[in-house]
């Protein structure tokens, strides 16, 4: 007989999911958010953004949870979070930055592929770029194992590139507003191992895990939990979700779908 108590834990892309595409706002969830911290239930935060985005988010809403940033490649758990973290602890996966940055150069050298990363822009084309300010623009270049990049080729070309890139060790995933280059993992793989942190960490609770997203690099995430939500996005090519069974679709956008959903869930 399982004695153990069961307990939520929200895993959750950012843009177009908790926040909102175009305002990158989260006001709209704030009743679901505040729900979530009187529950003392764990957010995850699961997204394509850097550690430095992420920790400027979790000031503003007052969370401390671990998160998962670069669309899987890094793991951040703060220190005291686990009793084995004394102090903040990254675990990196794939490939380092300047590694993808020469791999990128070498490629576009050699066959003439026309894209723009991060890495080729200053910090004010990249806030032009993303409609970020100018200092959440270089939290957005703050980056460790992963490239986000405008394909300006073919989609013949773009087929190229990504058989080529996989041949360098990185892949190609798709996200709400660019193309992301990394190496090996996505969003589900990390998941994965972070829940496997809570199961060993906490193992007097039974953890049930909600996730929510809204484009095709949150396929793997929402593939793993329990509790899959796809948000409704006017944005993001919608993933193919026939396979899940029990996924539930919002009818509303960004922090309002997810406000809803996540309401809806905790009070099943």
């Amino acid at each position: 007989m399982n004695s153990r108590t069961e307990k939520f834990i929200v895993f959750t892309d950012l843009d177009g999911t908790l926040l909102d595409h175009d305002s990158y706002c989260w006001h709209e969830a704030q009743d679901a958010l505040q729900l979530l911290k009187e529950r003392e239930i764990p957010v995850i935060f699961n997204t394509s953004k850097t550690i430095s985005e992420v920790r400027e988010l979790q000031d503003q809403l007052s969370v401390r949870h671990p998160f998962i940033t670069e669309n899987g490649m890094v793991i951040s758990i703060p220190a005291g979070y686990f009793p084995d973290t004394e102090k903040d602890t990254h675990l990196f996966h794939g490939k380092p930055y300047k590694a993808i940055r020469l791999a990128l150069n070498k490629l576009r050298r050699e066959h003439g592929f026309e894209f723009t990363g991060f890495g080729d822009c200053s910090r004010a084309q990249v806030a032009e770029l993303t409609e970020l300010l100018p200092f959440e623009a270089a939290n957005a270049c703050d980056r460790k194992a992963s490239e986000p990049l405008l394909w300006q080729g073919s989609e013949h070309a773009l087929m190229r590139f990504e058989q080529l890139l996989r041949e360098e060790g990185l892949y190609l995933t798709r996200g709400g507003r660019f193309y992301h280059v990394s190496g090996k993992g996505d969003k589900g793989l990390a998941a994965t191992r972070l829940l496997q942190y809570f199961n060993q960490h906490f193992p007097d609770y039974e953890w049930v895990s909600i996730g929510l997203g809204d484009g095709l690099n949150d396929l793997p995430m929402l593939e793993m939990v329990k509790h899959p939500v796809l948000i409704h996005s006017s944005h993001s090519a919608a993933p193919d979700i026939s396979h899940l069974q029990t996924i539930q679709k919002t009818t509303t956008m960004g922090s309002r779908g997810w406000n809803e959903a996540i309401i809806r869930l905790l009070t099943l």
